[in-house]
């Protein structure tokens, strides 16, 4: 199947489904062999599950939802290292860091906790696994067979409206942290449209490609971040020659992909939040016709 909802499907159906296949690609994932491509694709999984449950968090009880969605998450921060440590060595790779002293030293240190993570995975999988089939289970209970396009539509306001914040927050200090927290929220969002893609065709298109594109940027940014502070760390500790021009280079790098990330930030959250969600509303009623 795939992760949208279809016309005419009740959305207590497409909820059901689209968890229960999401959970089963992320489980699926982490059993093949390519494990660096295998988490990145079961994370994707349990981020699309997470913004599945936001877009309908209006529709359920505020404990149920905030205890699955810490179960799933916690399900990806365990993950997560492993996919961290592949990007950076791709960073690393990109920028030819490695030909300097500190570069150098990052990449061993950087091999070998991945090396010592890809021997923890077959324990890891059981307790992911089993944390997965707890949620597949909960899900499954959850009561949504009153649930409408309304509750929809303000759940999908409600990611509009914390990514128009965590934006407003991160241009008046762009912190990585606050960035990287901006990234999550545009993420969310662009789940979100992709989810209701199929209800509303080809009106969203671009609203998703710029949501992509943002996400990739700020993305971006936050990898050649880890990969500074791992290289400057090294430096502190054994001063190279070449670490001054490699960091200037990252910093190069990172000031323009803000600048763009910035640009598209204001594209995508141009609307009012009110005037979102009555749009999206439009299109779901029209959808029934």
């Amino acid at each position: 199947m795939s992760y949208r909802i279809k016309k005419g499907e009740s959305l207590a159906a497409a909820f059901g489904r689209i968890a229960a296949e999401e959970i089963d690609l992320a489980a699926t994932e982490l059993r093949r062999s390519n494990r660096g491509e295998a988490v990145h694709n079961a994370r994707k999984a349990l981020k699309r599950l997470r913004a599945l449950l936001r877009s309908l968090r209006v529709a359920f009880p505020r404990p149920l939802f905030r205890k699955e969605n810490r179960r799933i998450a916690a399900v990806g921060r365990k993950i997560s290292p492993l996919r961290d440590l592949h990007v950076q060595l791709r960073t690393l790779g990109k920028l030819k860091a490695e030909t300097i002293p500190a570069g150098d030293l990052v990449r061993r240190e950087l091999l070998r906790r991945q090396s010592s993570f890809v021997r923890r995975i077959p324990t890891l999988r059981k307790t992911v696994r089993a944390m997965l089939d707890v949620s597949r289970q909960t899900l499954a209970a959850w009561p949504l067979r009153k649930t409408t396009t309304t509750d929809l539509a303000a759940g999908l306001k409600r990611i509009y409206k914390q990514g128009r914040a965590a934006r407003k927050a991160a241009r008046h200090s762009a912190t990585p942290l606050l960035l990287h927290e901006w990234r999550k929220k545009a993420k969310s969002l662009g789940y979100g449209l992709e989810l209701i893609k199929g209800l509303v065709p080809d009106k969203l298109s671009r609203m998703i490609r710029c949501s992509n594109d943002l996400t990739e940027a700020l993305g971006d940014d936050h990898d050649l971040f880890l990969v500074w502070s791992a290289l400057r760390k090294e430096h502190h500790a054994k001063p190279a020659g070449d670490f001054g021009p490699l960091a200037q280079r990252i910093s190069l790098k990172r000031a323009g992909l803000q600048k763009r990330a910035f640009k598209l930030g204001e594209r995508l959250y141009g609307e009012k939040p009110g005037d979102f969600e009555r749009r999206l509303d439009r299109y779901f009623r029209r959808s029934k016709n």
